[in-house]
């Protein structure tokens, strides 16, 4: 068991920066400071992206459409035209979110 503290940071580095890069970067930090974020991502630790709530929000009623379809199908032991198009829908609405997600697009 290592019981040694963790080093302080006592170096500091300066860049300079247009205020439209600043501001660009306050947006795609992943970390609660840009300072946290900056160093993580250059020491090589994999920044994950903030879920869009939007995104978020989407997903939880496509998910609560899903339930509905699920209770229905095992209630009848059926599957009937109307389910089956309304899980096609459904399908086409999640590949375009993710689509639309990951391309980075609102």
């Amino acid at each position: 068991m290592n019981n040694q503290k963790p080093s302080k940071r006592l170096r500091e580095i300066s860049i300079r920066l247009t205020d439209d890069e600043l501001q660009r970067l306050h947006q795609r930090k992943t970390d609660a400071t840009l300072a946290g974020w900056m160093r993580n991502l250059c020491l090589g630790a994999t920044p994950i992206k903030q879920a869009d709530p939007t995104l978020v929000r989407a997903l939880g009623r496509i998910g609560s459409n899903l339930n509905q379809i699920a209770k229905h199908a095992n209630t009848h032991n059926q599957l009937d035209q109307n389910v089956l198009t309304e899980i096609s829908a459904i399908r086409e609405i999640l590949t375009d979110l993710i689509e639309k997600n990951l391309q980075g697009e609102d």
